[in-house]
């Protein structure tokens, strides 16, 4: 007689995909959880590639080992930012403080002007709302919130500043341990993508240094030559904004629009003007060249990018997306137009 089993056998590769998929699951989530701790890491990254970027012509030029040339470029690097702030300090803080008292007013005569207009009244009560706190204790908690997010700020960017260093000074090691995490297989596709990021990050940053310092200057100038006060605080500004394409132009122009207000309307058109300007120059002059010979990302590639790295992480995704593009870009043409589809590809400079 023979007695048949109700158990039915389980496939062992099919648990091993179930485990897989949810082992990938897992995996996907925390790193969502952890996206501003690999953002800050990023950033560490951009540092490490700007150290190495000076570090390894003084090592090809001096005969010097890679720790002492990256401690040269290290003070390098401070002695020039130390010395731009003694030649340029006591200039650039006065004017800071004077675009920072001026700036309270131009709102002021902004919410005036605004009162002016049809329902005017509505808008400048709903400003003067926003901006108003109820309570002291709500305003308390509003001066605590701003020195924990300054304190915040400066702790990541100590921690970012000597990650950086750390990846500065030992790049391989650091790149062979992640691959370890890879199959056999792909680990040299991958480890050539790694070198080739590193390498058009490197181009994109120092292009992207030389943009922020043409526009920045050419920003002063123009402030300068209208009249427009604190000219070299609205110039570094602008610099510095610079860094975020899109969006940092947009926003680089809103403290010169506040501090020509008082100064009436002609002020005001003269002060759009030189940052249109600023811009044009910036957009059909300096920027193609630079980034012919550094890396060409499309405009509208870019203009997404920033939307929507923007959506997904806030200031650090809009802060950051230019070079994730890029390492984007150098990833996609190498491991997926040239591997999978077998199609010559140009990689960036």
């Amino acid at each position: 007689m023979t007695r048949s089993s109700s158990r039915t056998d389980v496939d062992p590769g099919f648990i091993r995909k179930v485990l897989f998929i949810a082992a990938v699951i897992v995996g996907m989530a925390l790193l969502w959880k952890l996206a501003t701790v690999l953002l800050l890491a990023f950033a560490a990254v951009i540092i490490a590639v700007l150290v190495r970027s000076l570090a390894d012509p003084i090592r090809d030029r001096t005969g010097l080992s890679t720790g002492l040339s990256i401690a040269v470029a290290a003070v390098a690097i401070l002695a020039v930012l130390s010395g731009s702030a003694w030649l340029f300090g006591s200039t650039i803080s006065n004017q800071v403080a004077t675009l920072a008292d001026r700036l309270p007013a131009s709102v002021a005569e902004l919410e005036t002007r605004i009162a002016t207009l049809p329902f005017g009244d509505q808008l400048a009560s709903r400003l003067d709302g926003a901006g108003s706190t109820s309570s002291l204790q709500g305003m308390v908690g509003q001066v605590g919130g701003y020195v924990m997010t300054i304190v915040g700020a400066g702790a990541n960017l100590l921690l970012v500043v000597f990650a950086g260093l750390f990846f500065a000074a030992q790049p391989e090691r650091m790149r062979d341990g992640l691959l370890m995490l890879a199959p056999r297989g792909p680990r040299e596709p991958l480890r050539e993508a790694a070198n080739e990021s590193g390498r058009a990050l490197r181009l994109w940053l120092l292009g992207t240094l030389a943009d922020m310092t043409v526009v920045g200057v050419l920003t002063g100038i123009g402030t300068a030559l209208i009249g427009l006060p604190s000219p070299v605080a609205l110039g570094l500004f602008a610099g510095l904004a610079a860094f975020v394409p899109i969006v940092g132009p947009i926003v680089s122009v809103v403290p010169a629009v506040l501090l020509a207000l008082d100064q009436g309307p002609e002020m005001i058109l003269w002060a759009i003007v030189v940052y249109f300007v600023v811009q044009q120059i910036e957009s059909n002059l300096i920027y193609p060249f630079i980034q012919k010979r550094a890396v060409n990302l499309p405009p509208v590639l870019t203009l997404f990018g920033v939307l929507g790295l923007g959506t997904l992480f806030g200031p650090l995704g809009v802060m950051f997306a230019s070079p994730l593009l890029v390492v984007g870009l150098v990833w996609v043409k190498l491991l997926y137009v040239r591997n999978t589809l077998g199609e010559d590809v140009s990689l960036p400079g």
